[in-house]
């Protein structure tokens, strides 16, 4: 029962005018990033996306309040490093809005072309890189979800798990928290604590689901380039299959037509991705390497060993569907521009086809 909602879903987030995209821009939109509704609503998630930047602001002025303390602070420049990763994700999104839907328009073009040419070999293709996309993408969802599930309730765990520390916050000591962050309130006591416990909620929340999403928008745009260049590939390998020379021509203006739509696709997204990858793969070295202290640390409690292997195994898997998917891209270029094209012999065939 529960397996066929999920089914169902799944389904309510594809979308006919985008074969590829359709669930990622359902997520896009959910969170605020890909912005097509009112105005009203537009201001409302901008205002929320201004918010995550005071968070941000707050996490480093706790994090020089505590600069004497090293175990608080390898523990808050982890989760303050990831929050700005999260806000460089959003505001590179928001702001080149009209980029993103520069390709996404034309990405979804080329694929409703292709589908209405309903060639063989392209429509295997073409599910068939769908269909990966689609198992990557839900399953890195489920991972954010439960990397950031571990987030919230890491404190609680290890309210539970110690007797001792709960002896310790009954004696006086400070409260759990999600995440480290300065307001001016005393967040040791009620109600400040309970706004505080609100506020980390909200700001986890929103900045896993921009994580969530924009990744594997990206992955998304990076499987369509590599699978439309294993079509493209089998376009040239026909190209002088039975037909005319008309026909001959005809293919190889086709091809022509494919690979610069793709190398403008790819110029483009290359433009839209490279600058928020430079300061993400930054950021990811030095949070894996605070994680890592962190871990080998005498003072941490086993829920917090915890937290850090799925903190730093969610770093890892992000990086690497980022370098797995853009080296098989470089792989298909070379295969289709060296292995392929250039073993072709264009002049000598057309020749034969006059």
């Amino acid at each position: 029962m529960m397996f066929q909602k999920l089914i169902t879903l799944t389904e309510r987030l594809e979308d006919p005018k985008n074969p590829l995209l359709g669930p990622t821009l359902k997520g896009l939109y959910l969170f605020g990033l890909w912005q097509t509704g009112g105005k009203i609503q537009t201001i409302c998630y901008n205002v929320f996306h201004c918010s995550t930047v005071v968070f941000v602001v707050s996490q480093f002025t706790d994090l020089y309040l505590v600069r004497n303390d090293i175990t608080k602070v390898l523990n808050n420049i982890s989760l303050t490093a990831l929050s700005v990763v999260c806000v460089v994700k959003c505001f590179s999104y928001v702001l080149r809005q009209a980029k993103w839907k520069e390709l996404v328009k034309e990405i979804s073009q080329e694929e409703l072309l292709q589908i209405k040419k309903q060639d063989e070999v392209t429509m295997k293709l073409m599910a068939k890189y769908t269909e990966y996309t689609r198992v990557i993408t839900y399953m890195y969802w489920m991972m954010v979800f439960f990397t950031n599930a571990l987030l919230l309730t890491t404190p609680l765990i290890k309210y539970l798990s110690s007797k001792k520390y709960r002896e310790e916050i009954k004696g006086g000591s400070e409260p759990p928290h999600i995440m480290n962050s300065w307001l001016p309130l005393n967040t040791s006591e009620m109600p400040g604590y309970l706004i505080e416990i609100v506020v980390h909620v909200i700001m986890g929340c929103q900045g896993a689901a921009v994580v969530a999403v924009y990744d594997m928008n990206a992955i998304s745009i990076m499987s369509y380039l590599k699978g439309q260049l294993l079509i493209l590939k089998a376009k040239c390998k026909g190209i002088f299959d039975d037909g005319s020379r008309v026909d001959v021509l005809n293919r190889i203006k086709e091809c022509h037509r494919h690979h610069t739509v793709l190398l403008k696709h790819y110029r483009l997204f290359n433009s839209l991705l490279s600058p928020t990858m430079f300061v993400y793969v930054l950021i990811c070295s030095i949070t894996i390497c605070c994680s890592v202290i962190q871990f080998s640390s005498k003072e941490a409690t086993p829920s917090q060993r915890i937290w850090v292997i799925q903190y730093t195994t969610s770093q890892v898997a992000q990086l690497f569907l980022y370098c797995w998917h853009s080296n098989e891209i470089t792989t298909e270029v070379y295969t289709l521009h060296i292995k392929l094209v250039f073993k072709l012999d264009l002049y000598r065939r057309l020749r034969t086809n006059q």
